[in-house]
């Protein structure tokens, strides 16, 4: 057993034998390695905190969570427990340096996958067979009790309470005060095994869901991290391109066997879970220097924080050619050097209180309604519509 301070809660986070073994596999020790939020200390330089710690934060509400339900008599077995608190813990050891450009260009993997894949060829040697098909199962959304994926993954789950809260904490902005004690305190079970919150802790629920459109909005959707997403895309793209075209790029072996042979293969796993963050920045060094322009400026670009320009309206497609043109005349190619994203979010989604996602709130006389009909104000009816912001993304 191992006692953990953590800035975010007062009580030592407690990592028992079983799942002490986890933490210690190398595999996990990984997401020390790897930046929570990737590069948004170039706006917040607080921002430096790494998967490991959040993990580790998920665990402890994942904890807090079954002991709750427990003490209101809901019964979650020593199996199940234990298959809660170790997908809570490993929920995020499939994420890449960068996570989301890498995915999308060299991986062609989602990191949700990558995660199961580490469950089934690795994990699952630690923990056994059975905890590693209910931890697998949940991560798909498919076993059989609700409750069980939606505290791992839903509108309202341990992982989201954790990092809106950690995140507000390390970028030193207070967009992301949770009552989450509150929450925590509330969380019941429906007849039909479904996650609920009883009435009287919708307006924590309210408090966090007006927290996670503030941080997204000021911290995940700021436009310099969207700028710097994009740089990373075009970035990761471009060698993409230039290894499908068998160009010679300096590379190293994780990265080529990666990109190779995929992590489904077990020289593909290996190399993956010796990924880092060093491995990227160290490569963005060797690439500053290369033959390819555009590889080595946009690594150079990246290393020294010359992010690109933001149009945030609309443009017409006049307006688009021009800065087309623009970037040819200045000798950038527009396919990495224009890049268009659409930014958008909605901070709840309510559905239908019998369908999986929506957050149900069960009444004092016992009726179970969606959250937002339960509360005397519109800002839940406000949160529900989509944001959506219109980018470009350019050099100059």
């Amino acid at each position: 057993m191992k006692f953990i301070r953590d800035p975010l809660y007062e009580d030592f986070i407690i990592i028992e034998d079983n799942l002490l073994k986890v933490v210690e596999h190398h595999s996990f020790q990984r997401l020390r390695r790897i930046s929570q939020l990737g590069l948004v200390s170039y706006i917040y330089p607080g921002a430096t905190h790494t998967r490991f710690s959040h993990s580790l934060g998920v665990l402890y509400l994942m904890e807090e969570a079954i002991k709750n339900l427990q003490m209101k008599g809901f019964r979650i077995d020593k199996t199940l427990e234990f298959a809660l608190k170790f997908t809570a813990l490993v929920h995020d050891i499939g994420h890449s340096p960068f996570s989301h450009a890498l995915e999308m260009t060299i991986l062609n993997k989602k990191h949700e996958d990558i995660t199961k894949i580490i469950i089934d060829k690795i994990l699952r040697n630690v923990v056994g067979n059975e905890i590693s098909e209910i931890a697998i199962k949940i991560i798909d959304n498919s076993f059989e009790l609700k409750f069980a994926n939606e505290l791992i993954s839903s509108q309202l789950d341990v992982d989201r309470l954790d990092y809106i809260r950690r995140d507000a904490f390390y970028c030193g902005v207070h967009y992301g005060l949770i009552d989450v004690w509150r929450i925590l305190k509330t969380l019941t079970i429906t007849n039909d095994n479904k996650l609920a919150i009883e009435e009287k802790g919708k307006h924590a629920v309210e408090g966090y869901l007006v927290a996670r459109y503030l941080m997204y909005w000021s911290v995940y959707f700021h436009k310099t991290n969207l700028s710097i997403q994009a740089m990373l895309y075009s970035l990761f793209k471009r060698l993409k391109d230039l290894l499908e075209g068998k160009y010679e790029v300096p590379l190293i072996d994780k990265i080529k066997i990666l990109f190779e042979r995929g992590v489904d293969s077990d020289e593909g796993l290996r190399a993956f879970i010796m990924l880092d963050d060093s491995d990227i920045f160290y490569l963005f060094k060797l690439w500053s220097d290369c033959s390819d322009n555009v590889l080595s400026d946009l690594s150079r670009r990246i290393l020294n924080r010359k992010i690109f320009k933001v149009y945030d309206e609309d443009l017409t497609i006049d307006q688009i050619d021009e800065i087309k043109n623009k970037l040819l005349e200045k000798g950038f190619d527009p396919k990495y050097y224009l890049i268009e994203k659409t930014a958008i979010d909605t901070a709840y989604e309510p559905y239908n209180v019998d369908g999986d996602g929506s957050i149900r709130v069960i009444l004092k006389n016992r009726n179970i309604v969606e959250i937002s009909q339960s509360l005397p104000t519109d800002t839940l009816k406000a949160l529900s519509r989509p944001i959506k912001k219109k980018l470009l993304f350019v050099p100059f």
